[in-house]
């Protein structure tokens, strides 16, 4: 992996721990508080394969609402080629955003736009 690719991967998973997965905590709390199954997982980078969907890093929200078949998924992925983030929200197509304009506000909205109806206050 070269110096350029360590860096951005470092980054993504800096922006993760530090602005993303806090919130992202807390919704999976309020979201099995209100009796859906909900929890977080991540992929790890894959070197060599920079290309492939599956070998990005990414952060991901899965929840299985209550009385429905199937999950639903808030992916965030750091797209490697472009050094920006991907955003996959459910139902949509995703978006690629630098990593500088996610801030804790950004990742709410995605939350509240995806799963709002679902979360307890």
């Amino acid at each position: 992996m070269d110096a350029e690719t360590d860096l951005f991967v470092q980054a993504f998973w800096v922006k993760c721990r530090e602005t993303i997965r806090p919130t992202l905590d807390d919704a999976r709390e309020r979201l099995s508080q209100a009796g859906h199954d909900a929890h977080i997982s991540t992929l790890e980078f894959s070197p060599g394969e920079e290309n492939s969907p599956d070998a990005a890093p990414a952060l991901l929200l899965t929840v299985h609402r209550t009385g429905e078949p199937g999950a639903w998924v808030l992916r965030y992925r750091g797209d490697v080629p472009t050094r920006e983030i991907e955003i996959s929200l459910p139902g949509e197509r995703p978006v690629r955003v630098d990593m500088a304009t996610i801030d804790d506000a950004t990742v709410k909205r995605h939350i509240a736009g995806t799963f709002g109806g679902l979360l307890k206050s």
